[in-house]
């Protein structure tokens, strides 16, 4: 069976943040995203987003408050387009190959799916460059690893 899920990438942990409850998470590891995550996972997704967006103004914004708590969420609170570092997820449970989101996909780029359907193909990031090419009636999914062989995924269209 093949498994499309929406992950969101969490970000760094954040030692001794206590301003909601968070869930125990993997830095760097990917918290699939549903109506069933729990508060303190609801809670990890907002630190990470939070954390996604956490730059000092260049573009007109006000400046970062001096106090922690602000100067944290400020990016949250003030840019008009946010980032959540992620993706979906294929999976292939038949065969246990997974296609994660590379480095600097994000959520946002989605709809960005549709340029595998149109038979353009698309690359999910980098690091580690997982891609997608037409071939025929089907798209083939490259899981980019280490190894000489890389697992490959083929869906139909």
């Amino acid at each position: 069976m093949i498994v499309l899920q929406p992950v969101l990438e969490i970000r760094a942990r954040r030692d001794g943040f206590d301003l909601w409850p968070v869930a125990e998470a993997e830095p760097y590891g990917f918290l699939p995203l549903s109506g069933a995550l729990s508060p303190a996972e609801v809670g990890t997704a907002v630190v990470s987003i939070a954390a996604c967006n956490d730059c000092d103004p260049d573009d007109g914004r006000p400046p970062r408050p001096a106090d922690p708590l602000g100067a944290f969420l400020h990016g949250l609170l003030t840019m008009d387009d946010l980032f959540a570092s992620g993706g979906l997820r294929v999976t292939d449970t038949v065969h246990g190959r997974t296609l994660v989101p590379g480095c600097c996909n994000g959520i946002d780029e989605r709809t960005d799916w549709a340029e595998v359907v149109d038979g353009s193909g698309w690359s999910f990031g980098h690091d580690p460059s997982p891609f997608a090419e037409p071939f025929g009636e089907r798209v083939r999914f490259t899981v980019v690893c280490v190894q000489v062989v890389r697992p490959v995924l083929v869906l139909p269209v």
